[in-house]
């Protein structure tokens, strides 16, 4: 809730100047934040009381609707285009991006199959095929968009629920050199993310071209210095910075709040996602521990790609800073996944695993089978 209060008022005054002068009224990114942020916090609500266990059971149709989406998304009418990427499906004057659904989808799917293929974890091969079978039909649809920052985020977030349920360290080093080339082919293919990529090297050699988000952004982040120049104080976001709402709120962030601000947000997200891993520590069940591990890779994975790319230690991707900028689908996803990760640690599920055993002696009943029970519920 914190990092939600500290996104809307940031992504208020972020947004101000272009509120203002595309629509009129300075409150019109605000109002429309603050619209999906109770939307997300009814989701979040609503998910932490219902038993995290469904997800198993919603596999499938979750993993369907995200590639539906994923698809339509790519289909001209349908999709809308912006900025040179087929990414949103706008209704009504709002947008929907079905990658924020896949990488919950694809985070599902790889708890419930580590479980149910335990023995694919013990080999090379068998680990290849687990991540092909959770990553690979979403991350190509996502490629198409194109969109590698997801694409990066996603795959991080499954990497790290194999992790958990207890992939092997030889093959894991393999799978991430492997990843690393394919990577490294992407980026080759592409001569938008060859610049990209280039500009990260050296984003003051063309500072008026290729390099003008990098080096606006390390402007903006210099300009604040340790205390900031205040909030809504500002230049960078009257067109200077570009996505300064989004993509690149942490730019105006370092900018207004300085290095105290940062440093503030940092913090935030150390704790919540020191939370939801000591939550998936607590976990006796293994299907709640995974699910908590994945959600929490995912909002930590992505916002340090989105902090790294803003200071210019990180190519940039394009990836949006988890419940901070303006997104509706990204911010109610991610309320969503807190909202489950809150249910895994309410959940007597996640402390109280019953054994076969456990249970033939609670169905015959009498002092010894109770004893045997309490004595088996410790595993």
């Amino acid at each position: 809730m914190g990092l939600l209060l500290y996104g809307l008022v940031m992504a208020y005054s972020a947004s101000t100047a272009k509120a203002y002068f595309d629509y009129g009224s300075s409150y019109y990114f605000l109002i429309r934040q603050a619209v999906f942020a109770v939307i997300g916090v009814a989701v979040m609500l609503f998910l932490s009381r219902l038993d995290y266990v469904w997800w198993r059971r919603a596999t499938v149709p979750l993993c369907i609707a995200g590639l539906v989406g994923l698809l339509a998304v790519l289909v001209p009418g349908v999709g809308s285009e912006i900025n040179g990427a087929r990414r949103w499906i706008i209704v009504a004057g709002y947008s929907f991006s079905p990658s924020e659904l896949a990488k919950l989808a694809c985070i599902v799917l790889a708890a419930g199959l580590a479980l149910k293929r335990p023995a694919d974890l013990d080999s090379g091969g068998g680990l290849f095929r687990l991540v092909l079978i959770c990553v690979g039909p979403a991350t190509v649809l996502i490629m198409l968009e194109p969109d590698l920052g997801t694409t990066i985020v996603l795959t991080l977030a499954v990497i790290s629920v194999f992790i958990a349920a207890g992939a092997r360290l030889r093959h894991l080093l393999s799978l991430a050199a492997a990843g690393a080339l394919l990577v490294g082919v992407l980026i080759a293919l592409e001569p938008y993310r060859m610049a990209r990529l280039q500009t990260f090297l050296h984003p003051w050699k063309d500072p008026q071209g290729a390099g003008f988000q990098t080096t606006q952004s390390l402007i903006s982040i210099a300009s604040g210095h340790i205390f900031g120049v205040g909030l809504g104080n500002s230049v960078q976001k009257f067109g200077f910075l570009p996505e300064q709402s989004t993509d690149m709120i942490t730019g105006i962030i370092g900018e207004e709040l300085g290095l105290i601000g940062l440093l503030f947000l940092i913090a935030l997200y150390v704790v919540l996602t020191w939370t939801i891993f000591r939550i998936a520590l607590a976990a006796r069940e293994p299907y709640g521990k995974l699910l908590a591990v994945g959600i929490g890779s995912a909002i930590a994975g992505q916002a340090a790609i989105n902090i790294g790319a803003a200071l210019g230690v990180l190519p940039l991707t394009g990836v949006p800073l988890p419940l901070v900028s303006c997104g509706g689908t990204s911010l109610v996803v991610v309320l969503a996944g807190i909202g489950i990760c809150a249910n895994i640690a309410a959940n007597r599920r996640s402390f109280i695993v019953a054994s076969p055993e456990r249970s033939t002696g609670a169905r015959r009943g009498g002092r010894n089978g109770r004893a045997h029970g309490a004595r088996s519920g410790r595993g």
